[in-house]
């Protein structure tokens, strides 16, 4: 059995496990167990040896359902975790202790809970998964949903990060360490998004056509998502062993001729119509100084074109592309 094979067992069977994402991203590991089998026990391991900050994720559809708000309208976190107001359920007393945090998990985690049954703030930390999961984030909010809906079980996932006795944050050594302290599994992010690419894909790529963009000759890939969303890919010439590949947020004309990003833009295109690779268009909200932040449906359109080794062409060697490695990507350098 393979360790996310392994990990989806633990998780369906009321056990906990150690999930870790990329040593280039936050570099943390997290203790994670399904909310439908929370237990005071739990609760208590969770807050006295992890010691993290005990959080709720959770659908897109269990949290609409319980009319949890984004905590902030504009998010500038580094990796934009979607945080909503904090809950206890109606019931509890203050709220704080092992054993009416556990009742407020279990009540989010029932699909016959309301609105009403819960107070606003609270000491629980609801965060709100992307939609595709760790194929479209990957994050450990979205790789926790992932192991539960995977296990068949109600998407909510119990996770609170490990912290070490001195304060600082775990990482892969001490986390090995803590795993066989406390006989739990390990299972990495990347491992994840490997198993569901085995079994799925978020994109389509619905037409290829021979195209000019910008004056230069290209293969144009139209892709349609799960979400409906349309990506489109420019290729130039034959895929190589090492790809230039430019991602770029679809924006209107006049955004784009006045951002002053059409040079940095054009620029791009007239490098790869030269070099050859991939010019990645994609749809949807740009956040966070300009940077794409789609990079799982970015990934996977590069996956499907039979792309392996990029340079990227970006001044910004920003921490989130270390996301693409998670795909199979192996970002050889950064090209401005």
């Amino acid at each position: 059995m393979d360790r996310v094979e392994q990990a989806i067992n633990d998780i369906k069977n009321g056990k906990m496990v150690v999930m870790v994402d990329d040593e280039d991203r936050e570099n943390e590991g997290d203790l994670v167990f399904a909310a439908t089998f929370s237990d005071t026990q739990k609760v208590n391991f969770a807050i006295t040896h992890a010691k993290g900050v005990l959080c709720l994720a959770l659908n897109e559809e269990i949290a609409r359902r319980l009319d949890l708000n984004l905590m902030v309208d504009k998010n500038t976190s580094c990796h934009e975790t979607a945080f909503t107001v904090t809950i206890d359920a109606k019931n509890t007393t203050t709220g704080v202790s092992a054993y009416e945090r556990d009742v407020t998990i279990r009540l989010a985690a029932d699909p016959m809970s309301k609105p009403e049954d819960f107070v606003r703030p609270g000491h629980i930390f609801p965060l709100i998964a992307k939609k595709g999961g760790v194929l479209s984030r990957t994050g450990h909010t979205e790789g926790s949903v992932d192991l539960c809906k995977l296990a068949g079980l109600t998407q909510a996932a119990v996770i609170c990060e490990i912290v070490k006795e001195d304060g600082n944050m775990a990482r892969r050594p001490d986390l090995e360490a803590f795993c066989e302290k406390f006989g739990l599994n390990m299972v990495s992010v990347s491992e994840l998004v490997q198993y569901r690419l085995k079994h799925e894909s978020l994109i389509e790529i619905k037409e290829k056509s021979e195209a000019k963009i910008a004056g230069f000759d290209a293969l144009k890939c139209e892709i349609l998502d799960h979400r409906g969303e349309r990506h489109y890919a420019f290729v130039f010439g034959e895929i190589k062993e090492k790809t230039a590949v430019k991602f770029h947020q679809i924006s209107s004309d006049v955004e784009l001729l006045c951002s002053g990003k059409f040079d940095d833009l054009r620029g791009s295109l007239e490098y790869l119509a030269k070099n050859g690779g991939v010019a990645v268009f994609l749809q949807g909200e740009e956040k966070c100084g300009g940077q794409v932040k789609d990079y799982g449906i970015g990934a996977q359109i590069l996956h499907k074109l039979g792309v392996s080794r990029i340079e990227l062409l970006s001044a910004n060697k920003n921490k989130d592309f270390v996301a693409l490695k998670g795909f199979g990507l192996d970002i050889a350098g950064y090209k401005e």
